[in-house]
């Protein structure tokens, strides 16, 4: 009988001390500079140490980051740009500063990166030179669990009984990567179906699932899109993003095959120092704050700032704070409404604040 209740007590201490279970990670997300006109080498290296500074002290014990770490091999860069292995390499030697280093790096803190449309330009280079350089200096080192034409680019990971799940959106794209925007959803029903008892899944990939200012992102097949919000959707309330380079949280809806809202999660795009929108061309006017699908529903649009995500899971409970600033750069409007951004490089001054938070339960639908 005593035997009988010890065994009782201990597996109720295991069962509470797994419902209590309770971490902190951090979501950064589109670095690269803005070519010659601030950072180094197509970083934004004052706001990557800044943001790895803060979300070390914040308790963060890893980093999930959806792309854009660097300008890549584009054509604009004012003369020529830098190689992707020297622009990668500033990359991770500012997040060294803090801690922050790729998986075996020996760093406190672990990234886990994926692609976005900047490190897969091909303005001069071919895109195998281009996807080598990848693999050199971030792929190699990933989990090597993705599909098998995607190794070191789409992968996924365990954290005390929650699933990550890093989606490579380029790899069919076109060279301009506007077009043939995707993930491999047979790999990702696979690995859905591999961890039964995740309790939570978290999806990362650069683009949003529904567009906020720029337009090619998964939306561009829909019906793709719906099947990967589907996939997720019991074990998820939020999808990670970036590419638009602004903080704009919206609740979206997860479609039925018959088009019908079934539920909804939240989508969070993360600014955390690619240059802001100027208004000096008409592919890079200022967002409106309106989402063509009359469905998405917007929670929160901030503007001129950059941060990062810090998430706490605590059992079923997970809350999502964006922490931010406003100092990293100063800007005046001319009268015809462009803007004009003066970039301040003194980061250790900057102050961060918490400028949105949300939580969500993955017991209960979201509404």
């Amino acid at each position: 009988m005593m035997k009988r209740n010890l065994l009782f007590l201990l597996s109720l201490i295991i069962l509470y001390s797994c419902e209590t279970q309770s971490y902190k990670f951090a979501v950064l997300c589109d670095t690269r500079s803005d070519a010659n006109k601030n950072g180094e080498l197509g970083v934004n290296v004052s706001a990557i140490k800044a943001i790895c500074k803060h979300l070390k002290a914040d308790g963060a014990e890893f980093v999930i980051a959806p792309g854009d770490f660097i300008c890549g091999n584009v054509k604009w860069y004012s003369p020529q740009p830098p190689s992707n292995d020297d622009q990668y390499r500033t990359f991770l030697e500012a997040a060294k500063l803090a801690g922050v280093g790729l998986p075996g790096s020996g760093e406190k803190i672990v990234l886990y990166p994926v692609r976005g449309n900047h490190e897969c330009y091909q303005d001069f280079l071919p895109g195998d030179s281009i996807r080598a350089s990848w693999k050199r200096y971030m792929g190699n080192v990933l989990p090597q669990n993705g599909p098998k034409d995607e190794l070191g680019f789409t992968y996924s990971f365990e954290h005390k009984g929650a699933l990550f799940v890093a989606l490579d959106q380029y790899m069919h794209a076109s060279e301009s990567q506007k077009q043939g925007i995707g993930l491999n959803q047979e790999w990702l029903n696979e690995e859905l179906g591999k961890h039964p008892s995740a309790k939570h899944v978290f999806a990362f990939g650069h683009t949003p699932a529904f567009a906020a200012k720029h337009q090619d992102c998964l939306a561009e097949d829909s019906i793709s899109r719906n099947q990967f919000l589907q996939s997720i959707n019991k074990r998820s309330g939020v999808y990670f993003c970036g590419h638009d380079h602004f903080y704009a949280r919206a609740n979206i809806p997860v479609y039925t095959k018959k088009g019908l809202v079934k539920s909804r999660i939240q989508q969070v795009i993360t600014p955390s120092g690619a240059p802001f929108l100027t208004g000096n061309r008409d592919d890079n006017h200022k967002w409106d704050g309106q989402y063509k699908n009359k469905d998405v529903k917007q929670e929160m649009y901030i503007d001129n700032s950059l941060g990062y995500q810090l998430v706490t899971v605590k059992g079923n409970k997970v809350t999502v704070e964006y922490i931010a600033t406003f100092d990293a750069s100063t800007f005046t409007v001319d009268d015809k409404g462009v803007y004009h951004y003066t970039f301040n490089e003194n980061w250790e001054k900057w102050n961060f604040t918490i400028l949105d938070r949300f939580s969500y339960d993955v017991s209960d639908p979201m509404e």
